[in-house]
């Protein structure tokens, strides 16, 4: 009995010493206080910005949260953002990459997990001066206003449908569409469902990788926190490694067809696909990095498409739809 019990205490006085040391080591932020070995991995909220923001107003602007055995510094408004991106990127651009992270962004040859260094202000500088560039952005305005305005046509329509009178409309079938349209024409230039809803064969391998995708990077999200049971959750590394292969596969293949549709045309058109491939040589990007970036523009263009969508239906809260159109 005496030796299991010296071993318990053993456990919970190095435990307790652990969370000594870091709390005397690091002058941090306030925050939430965490739990011993999960930190604040059960507070976190489904909806993790507003969890954020929640915190925020308890805690202030900057706020200390504990993944697991890994802290993240978590900013709050937009000026703290920009001292954090582009102030002092040097000294905060390294970010922790997990397992899954690590694979997905082939060890950080992306801009977002990418660590601070020649390659990191190569993918910085591709992205704010011509990927990201204020005009760039407004040339590719009218796909993003197109796309939500069929969106609006399509409920007015649906609406007016006498066969649907009556009947409750499921505004987040609409919202999918939209956003699926949108990324898939800001990033590779081309819709993968027409009108009628109906999905191509490159817009179902698209949807499989990013289903895979999802499934994989949440198969094991307590034990990405937590070091020491890793071992009890190993990644499925044949797994990552097709995903890889079917990524890279669909983006070939849509490479070479811009690539074919360019010296026919003569000149690129506004979408990511085009802007890469005229950018690749002057920059000197890798397959590798020129596949990475696409799959960032498809992040970046969805967050653009949530605040357009945003503003199109805070309109539809003040007048109706029929008005509106």
């Amino acid at each position: 009995m005496a030796l299991p019990l010296l071993v318990l205490v053993s456990i919970f006085v190095l435990l307790l010493a652990y969370i000594l040391y870091q709390r005397l080591r690091f002058k941090l932020p306030p925050g939430p206080r965490p739990w011993p070995i999960v930190g604040n991995l059960y507070d976190v909220k489904p909806i993790m910005f507003r969890c954020f923001a929640e915190w925020a107003q308890a805690y202030g602007p900057v706020v200390s949260v504990w993944f697991g055995s890994t802290l993240n510094v978590v900013v709050c408004n937009a000026e703290l953002a920009r001292q954090v991106l582009k102030e002092n990127d040097q000294q905060l651009a390294d970010r922790h990459r997990t397992r899954f992270l690590a694979r997905f962004s082939r060890d950080g040859e992306d801009l977002i997990w990418a660590d601070y260094g020649p390659h990191y202000v190569k993918l910085r500088k591709v992205s704010t001066l011509e990927l990201f560039s204020a005009k760039r952005l407004e040339e590719l305005r009218p796909i993003r206003e197109d796309e939500v305005s069929f969106m609006a046509e399509s409920i007015f329509k649906d609406c007016t449908n006498p066969e649907n009178h009556g009947k409750i409309l499921l505004v987040k079938k609409y919202l999918g569409d939209v956003a699926w349209n949108n990324i898939t024409r800001l990033a590779f230039g081309k819709r993968f469902m027409n009108s009628e809803g109906i999905i191509d064969e490159q817009g179902q391998e698209f949807k499989a990788i990013v289903s895979d995708g999802f499934r994989l990077g949440a198969s094991h999200s307590m034990a990405e926190h937590i070091p020491w049971l890793q071992w009890m959750f190993p990644l499925e590394e044949e797994a990552f490694a097709k995903l890889n292969a079917r990524r890279d596969r669909l983006v070939r293949s849509i490479m070479e067809e811009h690539n074919n549709a360019r010296k026919k045309s003569g000149g690129a058109k506004n979408h990511f696909v085009d802007a890469l491939l005229a950018l690749q040589e002057k920059y000197d990007l890798s397959e590798v990095t020129f596949i990475s970036l696409l799959w960032v523009c498809m992040h970046i263009s969805l967050k653009i498409l949530n605040n357009l969508v945003d503003r199109s239906f805070s309109m539809l809260s003040n007048e109706s739809l029929v008005d509106w159109l």
